[in-house]
């Protein structure tokens, strides 16, 4: 088998657009790892949030990346191997610039594997019934809540309307350049991390550990969030469903996450044994 190893996105690349994970994509990673490869989910989740879904697809040891690349978790123990924070500080003002930012957006951020948000809001509530976690309120902009308690978040996002989501992904970059890394993994999502995180860096990490070489992998994925780790790969393979931005950075299309895409990945690409 030419390729020994499959990092795939979840959300719309494994996850279809019903919120479920369909036979054939279970049997797929079930065949493929039979036959000797490895199968790693990159995500932007918690880890809380995604490890239920690696129990359904039959992954109950080994890795996953999350934090859209700043958390690599063992699935066994549901320890942390190794996560990369955003200083104090450019969370604050980060938060800061998007609370009073003009354009209508929700803010959340991502501390020690749980999801805090300042009051209720529809957004919130979606987004959380979406990823299957509660939420803490804080009572508080989050801006003031992470500076009082010194909290190193590792991840801030802002849920807007995806013509505003897109204007903060480009125009908060100048201002943060070097502090912070930016990324949508939705249309109406802008995602902050700690800068040069990335799935990509991530999938470098994991493939270190193994002795992996990027021409033995493939890497698929949806949106600008999995373009890295798509340009790392051997492989790399935006699904039908993907972002037009995603789509150029891959060298195939595939099918979608509503047709099966990582069984069809693996129909296609993965025969033989490893």
């Amino acid at each position: 088998m030419k390729y020994k190893a499959i990092f795939s996105d979840f959300d719309g690349t494994i996850y279809s657009d019903s919120y479920d994970i369909s036979k054939r994509n279970i049997e797929a990673v079930r065949d493929f790892r039979a036959r000797g490869g490895k199968f790693f989910v990159a995500t932007g989740r918690l880890f809380q949030s995604v490890r239920p879904n690696l129990a359904t697809l039959g992954l109950t040891e080994g890795e996953v990346i999350v934090y859209q690349g700043g958390g690599i978790f063992d699935i066994a123990t549901g320890k942390p191997l190794w996560v990369k924070n955003i200083a104090c500080a450019d969370a604050v003002e980060c938060l800061r610039k998007l609370e009073n930012d003009p354009r209508e957006n929700v803010q959340l951020t991502y501390i020690d594997d749980r999801c805090y948000s300042s009051a209720k809001h529809p957004a919130v509530d979606l987004f959380c019934s979406i990823c299957k976690i509660p939420c803490e309120i804080v009572g508080e902009k989050l801006s003031d809540y992470v500076e009082r308690l010194g909290i190193d978040p590792t991840k801030v996002l802002a849920i807007a309307q995806p013509d505003d989501a897109y204007a903060i992904s480009k125009e908060y970059v100048p201002q943060f350049d070097g502090r912070l890394s930016f990324t949508r993994s939705q249309k109406f999502l802008v995602e902050f991390t700690a800068y040069g995180i990335s799935k990509g860096e991530a999938v470098k990490k994991v493939c270190e550990k193994y002795g992996l070489d990027r021409s033995e992998i493939i890497c698929m994925g949806d949106a600008d969030n999995d373009i890295s780790m798509i340009e790392y790969a051997g492989l790399g393979v935006a699904v039908m469903n993907a972002m037009p931005t995603t789509k150029e950075h891959a060298d195939i299309i595939g099918a979608s996450n509503n047709n099966d895409a990582v069984a069809w990945v693996v129909d296609n690409y993965c025969g033989g044994e490893v």
